[in-house]
């Protein structure tokens, strides 16, 4: 199997991804399959790390040790009547050192998608479920993404989605699509309060693949803020009427209008208000994506912009959003992109096959001692109702054996609140910034290393004052075996707050194993 790889390296590939699948996936053609079909793959990983926590205000410093044991499970499906994905992993941590901290824990994180058809193409549900660790308030203590977690402001936030729908064809004439949606948020925080949302879609659309098309879509959505005390909701109707035309194949052009009535909740009253907007989608290559769309809606001008090019080496993406939130889990758009959703998109035409993929990139960054899931930045709970606008910048760039993936984002939030004079958002916008980089360096076919940093920094507003989180570690991976790796790594940050400072300096080493 040496021989294959070191025969691999040298080949002209730019990501080498299919040496990958080797070093990783010995099996990958099995693997394929067995993913067609559907799979179950266990895994186990066990990590230790030491930590000394210096400049806290109180009592809280010192040495402290930290033993992490992480069960996962990993399930897909693609073909058949249910097909899907799941991703679990479970991190139970035993704390010993710090009085403050002292004692054990257990955390969840799962992402799951299922799509369930009775009827292929026409009738099924969709359904999504998943945990995630995110700060309670982006005024408080941060930490750095994959560290050791602190319990001073986190919580676990579990989200569930049930989507009925039925879609179709009325003659030759137009297609139909219904959804029925209801989603329920919780937090084990007890200071936030719990979410569940509704939702029902119908929209009736022109002939698909037409250079004359037409599009209307009449939607609701109703977000209940739920706590013991108190249950507010929010509603948003909507009515849309769009209209595209394709004057060349890599070129589409939209108008849109309509009118949407608006529920903010609280003592503000229903308010119904004009609509217009503008979108254009051009793909001038395979390797190059740009689309927009821009609208006059309620809270003033708002949109989405995604760019996308790459090239034998290199991904770079560009996303702006501005719009809506509903829900704790809500997102407006233009998340930050995973380093794994950089190479899985510049590795398109290397691997039509999604599948095949998913699985030689994965391969490819495990052996480079890259985190698939490495983002800029922790999600922060945000109110149920809420204005977002958010920007990311994504460069990544795979080298036969050195890699660098670039990332920027900058973010504001607002909460829907009462408005009795008619004024704009009332609420202080929650304004985040923040950049980050890795750099990787192949050392032989079976370990990598790995150097990375970051920073984010929140502005001071009426909720809270500015605080400023940087970080840089050093990591060496390798592959022990066939589904065994292993992993040292050495971190140090800095939080600045003026109530809740530290500098942490950790090492770690965790070993791990897939079956």
């Amino acid at each position: 199997m040496r021989t294959t790889l070191l025969r691999c390296l040298r080949t002209p590939s730019a990501l080498s991804l299919a040496c990958a699948g080797v070093v990783a996936l010995p099996a990958g053609a099995q693997d394929v399959v067995a993913a067609r079909d559907g799979t179950f793959r266990p895994s186990i990983a066990a990590e230790g790390s030491y930590l000394e926590t210096r400049s806290r205000p109180d009592s809280t410093n010192g040495h402290e040790a930290v033993m992490r044991l992480s069960p996962g499970l990993h399930w897909t499906s693609r073909t058949g009547r249910i097909q899907g994905e799941a991703d679990y992993l479970g991190d139970l941590l035993f704390r010993r050192g710090r009085s403050s901290t002292e004692g054990s824990d257990y955390q969840n994180a799962l992402n799951a998608r299922v799509l369930a058809e009775a009827v292929p193409n026409r009738v099924g549900v969709e359904a999504n479920a998943s945990v995630t660790q995110q700060a309670i308030s982006a005024f408080g203590e941060q930490a750095v993404p994959g560290a050791v977690p602190s319990d001073a402001n986190r919580t676990e936030v579990s989200t569930v989605r049930v989507s009925p729908y039925a879609r179709g064809h009325l003659g030759s004439a137009a297609d139909y699509e219904m959804n029925l949606a209801a989603g329920r948020s919780h937090t084990r925080s007890g200071d936030t309060p719990d979410s569940r949302t509704t939702e029902a879609r119908f929209s009736l659309s022109g002939p698909r693949g037409a250079r004359l098309g037409w599009n209307v879509t009449a939607s609701q959505q109703r977000v209940e803020s739920i706590s013991p005390a108190v249950t507010d909701a929010s509603e948003n109707i909507r009515l849309r009427l769009a209209l595209t035309a394709a004057p060349m194949p890599q070129l589409r052009l939209s108008v849109s209008g309509g009118e949407e009535s608006i529920d903010e909740g609280a003592l503000a009253k229903r308010r119904t208000e004009k609509n217009a907007g503008v979108g254009l989608q051009w793909s001038p290559s395979l390797r190059t994506q740009l689309s927009a769309d821009i609208e006059r809606r309620h809270f003033g001008n708002g949109g989405r912009i995604n760019f996308s090019h790459r090239g034998p080496q290199t991904v770079l993406t560009y996303a702006f959003s501005r719009d809506t939130t509903f829900g704790i889990d809500g997102t407006a758009g233009g998340a930050p992109a995973t380093l794994f959703q950089l190479a899985f998109a510049q590795a398109a035409s290397q691997y039509p096959d999604p599948v095949e993929r998913e699985l030689a990139v994965l391969a490819d960054l495990l052996s480079r001692g890259l985190d698939p899931n490495q983002v800029v930045t922790v999600p922060v709970l945000g109110p149920a109702f809420s204005l977002q606008q958010r920007q990311d910048l994504s460069f990544a760039w795979l080298g036969r054996r050195t890699s660098l993936n670039v990332a920027a984002f900058t973010s504001w939030t607002s909460q829907f609140v009462a408005r009795p004079n008619d004024t704009p958002l009332a609420d202080d916008p929650v304004r985040q910034r923040g950049y980050s980089a890795t750099l990787s360096y192949r050392l032989t076919p079976f370990s990598a290393l790995s150097l990375g940093g970051q920073r984010r920094m929140t502005q001071a507003s009426t909720h809270g004052a500015a605080n400023d989180l940087k970080s840089a570690d050093l990591g060496l991976t390798s592959q022990l075996g066939r589904r065994t790796t292993a992993r040292v790594d050495v971190r140090y940050s800095v939080f600045n707050s003026p109530t809740d400072p530290y500098r942490t300096t950790s090492v770690s080493a965790s070993i791990s194993e897939r079956f």
